[in-house]
């Protein structure tokens, strides 16, 4: 997106968050946190993580069941993650001209044509590379809701409510993901195969454009307001310095834990315990049940001690979990491995994001795609290496490539976070009292998840 100058950027302070939630379209949140007093507009930027999360964590568990319904090697299944990743990329490469260009609403309604269309053509090509087609565009569609619902989030609420919101977001998003494998799992059982538990996602992607197309205003494209603090360009252009790298590579980390235990968790149960197709697909559940109950309840823990010491904690829980995981040989063990590991992966993407949003310096919109790219890559190659390690070492093996993410994204977290005494701490990194305030330190910056 075009950078804002400071001649058309809102001051910096409380005036400036209530200028943004004027051109949002709505009044002042009375308590983003949770969910119970959450306003109109916020509501309508949650359903973008319910949405995606629903589609997302079906989609993983029925790419394996389409694989073995075609006889697809390990290797060709796990191009459906490289698919996903491309659109991902598509999506963070647009986004920041989605909104200049269109408008929230508009953004928001574009994102669900797409995803409806790419999910269809998904279930419905008769071609191995029609159907990966279709993945790309469902990407670009569900990628760019959740990063239109992110941006919104911080633009309408301001810096540390948004950080507690965009917790509450993903949760809502891993409750919706929770109930998708479930329905997978049951459908498969019952013989209705898993195209029926997907084609359910289409009543859902109505209803969502419905609600965007009633809650968000159709004015004046929403933009970044200009942070004017002491690492910020003069220009309005994002700048990264190396803890935000460092930062970036745990958030990217996460990202490979979740989707490499997403893609290929149902297999390694398969291989290690035996299970049917149709409880392994299910036993997803577990991982998604973990990160939705760290995500829902994290709020007051971050508020006390702040994300940097929740993050690397959940890098171990995480790999704890793994270890479960991967040693179990009946299926009740490893879907409390995946229970457990979903506790701590749940925590990774949301506070390790918030955390690099804060790091880095420059525009709302900006900074989120450069996660949106980041991650749609590690998306992509993820899932497809650990399949392609899959075929020459089998699946139990290749699975070692996660403790991996969890040291590089341990040490990413831990050397990013050391502050610089020139600047001052992010409410996000240090244990922050009270609630929501839109109130905006100049030296602080506002935490931009």
């Amino acid at each position: 997106m075009a950078p804002e100058s400071p001649a058309t950027a809102p001051a910096a302070g409380v005036s400036s968050a209530r200028a943004v939630t004027a051109r949002a379209g709505t009044g002042p949140a009375r308590d983003p946190g949770s969910p119970l007093g959450a306003d109109r507009f916020t509501w309508s930027m949650f359903a973008t993580f319910a949405l995606w999360g629903w589609v997302l964590y079906l989609f993983g568990p029925a790419t394996q069941l389409l694989g073995a319904e075609r006889g697809l090697s390990d290797t060709l299944t796990g191009l459906h993650g490289t698919a996903m990743a491309v659109g991902a990329v598509g999506a963070g490469l647009l986004m920041p001209r989605a909104v200049p260009r269109l408008g929230r609403r508009r953004q928001l309604l574009l994102a669900a044509v797409l995803l409806g269309a790419g999910l269809v053509g998904f279930l419905l090509a008769p071609w191995f590379a029609l159907g990966l087609a279709a993945v790309v565009v469902m990407s670009v569609g569900g990628n760019l809701a959740l990063g239109g619902g992110t941006a919104g989030l911080v633009l309408h609420l301001g810096p540390r409510s948004a950080a507690t919101a965009l917790t509450t977001g993903n949760g809502l998003g891993t409750v919706a993901g929770v109930i998708g494998p479930i329905l997978l799992g049951v459908a498969v059982g019952l013989g209705f195969g898993w195209r029926a538990a997907m084609f359910v996602s289409v009543p859902i992607i109505v209803a969502t454009f419905l609600l965007w197309s009633r809650t968000v205003a159709a004015d004046a494209p929403l933009r970044a307001p200009d942070r004017g603090d002491a690492g910020s360009t003069d220009d309005g252009k994002l700048a990264l310095d190396r803890r935000a790298w460092l930062l970036l590579a745990a958030v990217v980390s996460a990202t490979a834990i979740e989707f490499a235990t997403t893609f290929w968790a149902a297999s390694l149960l398969t291989a290690s315990t035996g299970a049917s197709a149709g409880l392994a697909a299910g036993s997803t559940s577990g991982l998604i049940a973990g990160m939705a109950l760290s995500r829902l309840t994290c709020g007051p823990a971050t508020r006390r001690w702040g994300a940097v010491p929740l993050v690397a904690v959940a890098f171990v829980v995480a790999g704890l979990g793994w270890a479960v995981l991967w040693t179990a040989t009946v299926p009740a063990v490893a879907i409390v491995g995946l229970t457990v590991s979903g506790l701590g992966v749940g925590l990774l993407f949301p506070l390790g994001n918030a955390l690099f949003l804060a790091a880095a310096r420059g525009p709302v919109d900006s900074a989120q795609s450069v996660t949106t790219v980041a991650t749609g890559i590690a998306i992509g190659v993820v899932p497809f290496l650990l399949g392609a390690l899959a075929d020459q070492v089998g699946v139990h093996t290749a699975f070692l490539v996660v403790p991996v993410f969890v040291v590089v994204g341990l040490a990413g977290v831990l050397l990013g976070s050391r502050r610089r005494h020139s600047v001052a701490p992010s409410p996000l990194t240090s244990g922050a009292t009270g609630t929501g305030s839109r109130s905006r330190s100049r030296s602080a910056g506002p935490p931009r998840p």
